[in-house]
């Protein structure tokens, strides 16, 4: 799971719950889940994203391609596509004070959810918005949140590791034979982190393997 917000925890808060609709060029945006937290002078949403012609989304081709290094995505075009017709996936944009700061991805598995993308903008980060974006996915379902990241080698590793364990996560598996087995690249050796224990990991290694590697691994959209 690509890491892009090593961020510390903004404290002090308080957050709602929001349902709301506005109108917009392209019909109705819908806010769907909206979390809202407060730091003072800064409103951080999370925001259930429906259409890749959402205007939130204008500035997503940028952030994904320079996030993400290219073997750990899929087309960009297949990924706006994905956020139209693939119902287990839910796009999250997160915005502060209405502007767009970042993204975060998640599939719906019906025994865990998987998230696959956290990133921000540069002008937002260290500002604590990825720890929120965990926060508020974590309290929005009693449902697993599981992940992955590279082993512990190098500095860099080790603090990716250290901020998913800082908001709530565990290394559930250091070699999940089912998911690395499935890496195109088969040098790409990743361990499985978890919000909770699993009681069926290698249920949850195969749907994360139909649902999200093989339609993203397809050649056409």
């Amino acid at each position: 799971m690509p890491y892009s917000v090593p961020t510390r925890p903004l404290t002090s808060m308080r957050w709602a719950f929001l349902v709301v609709g506005r109108l917009s060029h392209y019909g109705i945006h819908q806010l769907l889940d909206i979390k809202r937290q407060i730091n003072r002078n800064i409103v951080m949403n999370l925001i259930k994203i429906q259409s890749s012609k959402d205007p939130l989304i204008a500035q997503v081709p940028e952030l994904y391609e320079s996030a993400f290094p290219e073997a750990e995505r899929t087309d960009t075009e297949r990924f706006l596509w994905m956020i139209d017709h693939c119902q287990e996936m839910s796009f999250y944009a997160i915005t502060e004070d209405d502007d767009f700061c970042g993204m975060a991805v998640v599939f719906e598995l019906g025994i865990c959810r998987y998230l696959l993308y956290l990133a921000t903008l540069d002008i937002h980060r260290n500002k604590g918005l990825g720890a929120l974006t965990l926060r508020l996915l974590r309290e929005e379902s009693n449902l697993p949140i599981i992940g992955e990241v590279e082993p512990p080698t190098d500095d860099i590793t080790r603090r990716r590791i250290a901020f998913y364990e800082r908001n709530g996560f565990h290394v559930e598996l250091e070699d999940p034979r089912i998911l690395n087995d499935a890496h195109l690249d088969p040098s790409c050796v990743l361990m499985l982190i978890s919000t909770h224990p699993l009681s069926d990991a290698d249920e949850c290694q195969r749907r994360v393997v139909d649902t999200i590697y093989k339609p993203m691994q397809a050649e056409e959209v």
